[in-house]
């Protein structure tokens, strides 16, 4: 019979000191109660209940009165918490669920059943659970890889996605639901400049059911999507928000077309302002540069730094599709391409000057200007690494996962973008807009400037 190494036993750790662990893992559970039954005795039952009465009541208040901040702040704490502790992610049902697909291991030495264990539940919004699990002991990465459609089955959940997290930890990215689940019809133009809000255009609808809302001046513009995933949905999507300001003069589009077939409806518009081949797009980059260059001067001599919006200062919004054909696929105008709109990006804002890129693959090589573009959607992508290079580091972690949206018509348009104020990527769907919408686009702008004499100004 084989000896056992010196200092080890067979016996587990006993139960009473497992559940001294688990209190201190979880102070919570004790701190809680422990603190309405001190209030009980000291203050009284009347006075506790008051006091969490109100709590309750101002709670009911703040989600009825102040949706924004409370949907930002406090609903993803209770969601979490609720998740945690009434879900899948407690106690017994997790230990089954971890059971049921095969996640536990068995101590070789005294026979104790080893099960993952959950560190950290995040509900960043209602459709998806990040959900950080601490390995149990011999187990890997590509143990929960291997069970991800079992994972899905079990948790009644549309997807599981899992990546490596600290060592020794996993990360469950667990879509619940998809908050989409019809094609937004393309949204009203406005029928005035006067309505349009430059800081803030509607392009389509949230998953927490709100208008998807993005500027379009004081930043530059960065759209990330696989083939097929609705990047000329956004773009059309802000191209008919500002129709009366395009109309009026006040917005001038700029566009670049290698595809030769997905902007050419707009050419009766664009003034001149089209380009479909390599050779023809860097020439109407450097024309755009020079116009850049002619602004920033009308400025120097009138010694100020910015102006608001007006025919004689509009708007220049340069949109390149496809720019991965023209800065990394073909060679010979690439550097010059890439160049112009370096500078750009670095000296467009005060001028009004936008920039506005589209591109399958995000990454580096293909788009070296990426740093210099801010403002940032990832729509559905190719790989589990394209949000963390279009969203931020850990974007995918937070829960944009995608890459995990199905490659099928009908979830084009659907992506995440990163709330400004809490920096949680947030599920969007831009609107559709098909052919007759973009008919009615160019027929609304063709009509002419409402009031071509009104000398209108529109402040950005």
């Amino acid at each position: 019979m084989s000896k056992l190494p010196s200092g080890t036993s067979r016996r587990g750790v006993g139960w009473e000191f497992r559940t001294a662990r688990w209190i201190v893992r979880h102070p919570g559970a004790v701190v809680g109660p422990g603190g309405l039954g001190v209030s009980v005795v000291e203050v009284g039952p009347e006075v506790t209940g008051g006091v969490v009465g109100g709590l309750a009541v101002g709670t009911a208040a703040w989600y009825r009165a102040h949706p924004d901040t409370f949907d930002t702040w406090a609903a993803p704490v209770l969601r979490a918490w609720r998740r945690r502790w009434a879900g899948a992610y407690a106690g017994r049902r997790w230990v089954n669920l971890m059971g049921s697909c095969g996640l536990t291991t068995v101590h070789h030495r005294t026979g104790e059943v080893l099960v993952p264990r959950v560190r950290r539940v995040r509900s960043w919004s209602p459709s998806i659970d990040v959900v950080r699990v601490r390995l149990a002991p011999g187990q890997a990465l590509r143990a929960f890889s291997a069970v991800l459609p079992e994972l899905a089955a079990t948790l009644k959940a549309e997807r599981v996605a899992v990546e490596q997290g600290k060592p020794g930890e996993v990360v469950l990215i667990i879509q619940r639901d998809e908050p989409f689940d019809r094609v937004i019809p393309a949204l009203a133009m406005p029928e005035s400049s006067d309505a349009v809000d430059l800081r803030s255009l509607c392009l389509g609808e949230t998953e927490l059911g709100g208008e998807w809302r993005e500027p379009l001046t004081g930043t530059h513009h960065l759209t990330a999507g696989a083939t097929g995933a609705g990047k000329n949905s956004v773009v059309m999507a802000k191209l008919r928000a500002v129709a009366p300001m395009i109309r009026d003069g006040l917005v001038r589009p700029w566009v670049c077309d290698p595809k030769l077939f997905e902007f050419v409806a707009l050419k009766p518009i664009l003034d001149g302002r089209y380009a479909d081949t390599p050779e023809d797009c860097a020439e109407l980059i450097e024309r755009f540069v020079d116009n850049m260059g002619l602004k920033q001067k009308r400025l120097q001599r009138k010694g100020k730094r910015s102006v608001p919006v007006s025919r004689e200062h509009p708007v220049d919004w340069l949109i390149l599709d496809e720019v991965g054909f023209l800065m990394s696929y073909n060679s010979e105008y690439a550097h010059e391409i890439t160049n112009a709109c370096a500078v750009i990006s670095s000296m467009g804002r005060a001028t009004n000057d936008v920039l506005d890129v589209y591109v399958q693959e995000p990454s580096k090589d293909v788009l070296p200007i990426r740093d210099l573009l801010p403002h940032r959607v990832c729509l559905r992508v190719t790989s589990e690494r394209h949000p963390d290079m279009v969203l931020g580091d850990g974007a995918r972690e937070r829960g944009a996962i995608a890459d995990e949206i199905p490659a099928d018509g009908s979830n084009a348009g659907i992506g995440y973008r990163v709330d400004p104020r809490s920096r949680t990527p947030r599920r969007v769907r831009a609107a559709y807009t098909g052919d007759h919408d973009i008919d009615e686009l160019v027929a609304f702008v063709k009509a002419g400037p409402a009031d071509a004499g009104s000398g209108l100004r529109v402040v950005a």
